[in-house]
């Protein structure tokens, strides 16, 4: 494999094409000489050579372009050194590039560029986004991200003097932790090195931060306590857990532990909850302010209507501001209504000023590594099934008081509600996400297996995000609808959400490779988004239109069988078969939908009036009335008996069939020869050395890295163009 020097070249240059030092005149001669007699013998055989026999690279520059090109970075002085002792590369130096870690990132990096494994600015979380708030339920303007808390409960700032109380400084600075005061929250980072959730200080520095809830989808909050946009709980309330220990001296509370205050307005004993554990709005005029109700309805039959409802309001500095106050009053037409305070429904006309906010309570969530957050106490709830309908808790898909975010608030993360601009907990996830089919790619490179088994295998590798997402948060996942890809008994076990171990486990059967991961079903959400990215980065067969289009007027363009509808047909007679692979994997969503939960023919769909009587469940189904095929399963239609036959074999079969007919092989030769080589190949290595390439590749079991072996110890990669 060595790769010798050229020798001199008799018209005065070296194989490197450096001049020879000459006199000036003497230069000047022979380049006149050679214009007119040209060394017209040597240049001619020398433009003959290199046609016959081009340069090649020197071993050096050989090792150097192969260290590059296969790990990402030069080779070590030790290799370089052993190059220019032997005068060639050898070949157990090529193994030692392809058996090294830098070689498997290398493969990542390059299928990455074929996947396009990212969310982009999709927004993938489990059940809604936490925000956080401060009393009164506006945000606080610095802490639109939940981690934020952690932040600060982890921070310790050194200074001359203690600042004034309500300043996050003020929680942060050591100077404030003296021996007068020695549960300062300041002393929480003075006495420990971290945050120590057993120390009375660091659970005061909790309790003096904002509280966080979820706003819910689209209404808010307003289901729960009221107003007409997101509103928060008063964080100036701790609220104890449903039931306290007899010997809890904080709260009142009766034989039974249920917990009780004495209200500051009324007087009269309030419970905390009601008598299923419900958490109940507190009764003062922050948390339940009255409000105004005009004397006679706008509504038909004098029925009081939204507009008959306003808060009372008291002028201060010629300003009116809203609330309930001694010196607030109603507006002339209007009486004033006192709050009842209560978990009252959600349709209720006054709900935009009947306010019912709870309190807080101090947990533990999930994503709080071990620290005491405060949590609205309506999202502090941990029970996971309604007390209203029995249905799963769903707080991404809808709100209501008696569900929260679950035990350990796992059917809520983090987030700054920007989609751009991730928490650190939804950054993690989406890598995670995005990094599971290069993790497969890598292992099954590393293994020496067969090509094919990235795009058929039912293995994967999870790490602690993953395992989290699958084990805990699958069935609450809010922006799209998720399996779990394996009973939780199958799943692996990581030693903490940030664990960063990738485990192997196995899907279950319906599973295809990377086809068939989140990352891919997202990236690409319809069957002909997932077709047509595997044909082109695996098949190198993009789907191209060609040829006229009939006039505009011409019957053929209201054809609803897109693979016959003229101009249409081109793409869509191939697309619209091979979609059916994937047909029994929802669009628009990752989870699967088993022929035993959604048969070929639903009855219930083929008789509802779509976006009126009709179940969720039959999204998937074809409810128009006017089609012939209504109640189908919708990746039925149109579609031959053969082709629904693609419909259970899933993904696995489209590749079997690009395995069988060699497409795979030959696309997955001519890309990496695209890499490697950073240009396509002429047409006489079509016809030649290709066809090689791809016989080698078949010949080594579909071998990926001797496939790179057999390309980069090419005549061709070597070559000195």
């Amino acid at each position: 494999m060595a790769v010798t020097r050229a020798p001199t070249s008799p018209c005065g240059t070296d194989a490197a094409g450096t001049n020879r030092q000459r006199p000036v005149l003497v230069s000047l001669f022979v380049a006149s000489l050679a214009l007119v007699l040209g060394c017209t013998q040597s240049a001619s055989q020398s433009v003959h050579a290199s046609t016959a026999e081009p340069a090649t690279l020197t071993p050096e520059r050989y090792l150097r372009q192969l260290a590059l090109d296969l790990t990402g970075a030069p080779p070590s002085d030790a290799m370089t050194d052993e190059v220019l002792a032997q005068g060639a590369v050898s070949d157990a130096q090529v193994e030692a590039l392809l058996r090294s870690e830098g070689f498997l990132q290398r493969v990542r990096r390059w299928h990455q560029e074929l996947l396009w494994p990212t969310f982009g600015t999709a927004v993938l979380r489990a059940g809604v986004g936490l925000v956080l708030v401060q009393p009164g339920g506006q945000q606080r303007p610095g802490f639109t991200n939940p981690e934020r808390v952690l932040e600060v409960l982890d921070r310790r700032t050194d200074g001359g003097s203690c600042p004034a109380a309500g300043s996050e400084a003020h929680l942060t600075e050591a100077s404030c932790c003296t021996a007068e005061d020695p549960g300062h929250p300041a002393c929480c980072l003075v006495r420990n090195r971290t945050y120590n959730p057993d120390d009375p200080a660091c659970l005061a520095k909790a309790r003096a931060l904002p509280a966080i809830f979820a706003p819910g989808p689209t209404a808010g909050d307003r289901t729960v306590r009221g107003g007409d946009g997101s509103l928060g709980c008063n964080d100036r309330v701790e609220y104890p857990p449903p039931r306290v220990p007899m010997d809890d001296a904080r709260f009142l509370h009766d034989t039974d532990g249920r917990p009780y205050y004495l209200s500051a307005r009324s007087g009269q004993r309030r419970y905390y909850y009601d008598d299923r554990g419900v958490p109940l709005p507190y009764d003062d005029a922050v948390s339940c302010p009255g409000y105004c109700r005009a004397l006679v309805g706008s509504g038909p039959a004098g029925a009081f209507t939204a507009r008959d409802f306003v808060a009372r309001t008291r002028v201060v500095g010629g300003v009116a501001l809203p609330g309930d106050h001694p010196e607030a009053r109603c507006p002339e037409g209007f009486a004033e209504v006192a709050n009842r305070c209560d978990n009252g429904v959600d349709d209720r006309p006054s709900r935009a000023v009947e306010h019912r906010r709870e309190g807080y309570r101090l947990q533990r969530t999930w994503w709080s590594r071990g620290h005491w957050v405060k949590v609205c106490a309506y999202d502090a709830q941990e029970r996971t099934r309604s007390l209203h309908n029995g249905e799963p808790c769903r707080p991404g898909r809808y709100t209501e008081n008696t569900c929260g975010c679950g035990p350990e608030g796992r059917a809520c993360t983090p987030s700054t509600g920007v989609l751009t601009e991730p928490s650190g907990t939804e950054r993690r996830l989406r890598e995670s996400l995005a990094d599971e089919p290069l993790q497969l790619i890598a292992d099954v490179v590393a293994r020496g297996e067969d090509y094919s088994t990235v795009f058929v295998t039912r293995r994967s590798l999870a790490d602690g995000p993953l395992t989290y997402l699958y084990r805990e948060q699958a069935e609450v996942f809010e922006t799209l609808l998720l399996n779990a890809p394996a009973a939780p008994e199958e799943l692996p076990r990581a030693t903490s959400w940030e664990d960063e171990t990738w485990r192997p486990y196995l899907r279950a059967e319906h599973h295809s490779g990377v086809l068939t991961m989140p990352v891919y079903l997202a990236r690409f959400p319809t069957r002909r988004a997932r077709v047509n990215r595997f044909r082109t980065a695996f098949l190198c067969r993009p789907f191209e239109a060609d040829g006229p289009t009939p006039a505009a007027d011409d019957g053929c363009h209201r054809e609803p069988d897109l693979s016959r509808r003229c101009g249409c047909q081109r793409c869509h007679a191939a697309l619209e078969p091979l979609g059916a692979f994937f047909g029994r994997w929802a669009e628009n969503g990752l989870n699967h939908l088993s022929a035993r939960e959604y048969p070929a023919f639903d009855p219930a769909c083929a008789t509802c009036v779509a976006g009126v009587s009709c179940a969720s469940r039959c999204t998937y189904y074809v409810t128009d009335p006017a089609s012939p095929q209504r109640g189908m399963f919708e990746p039925l239609q149109y579609r031959t008996a053969a082709e629904t036959a693609n419909l259970d074999q899933g993904p696995a079969a489209l590749v079997a069939d690009a395995v069988a007919a060699g497409a795979l092989q030959r696309c997955t030769v001519e890309t990496l020869w695209r890499q490697l080589l950073r240009r396509p190949p002429s047409e006489n290595e079509r016809r030649r050395t290709l066809p090689d390439l791809v016989a080698r590749f078949e010949a080594s079991g579909r071998n990926y890295r001797s496939l790179v072996r057999a390309v980069v110890t090419s005549p061709a990669y070597r070559r000195l163009d």
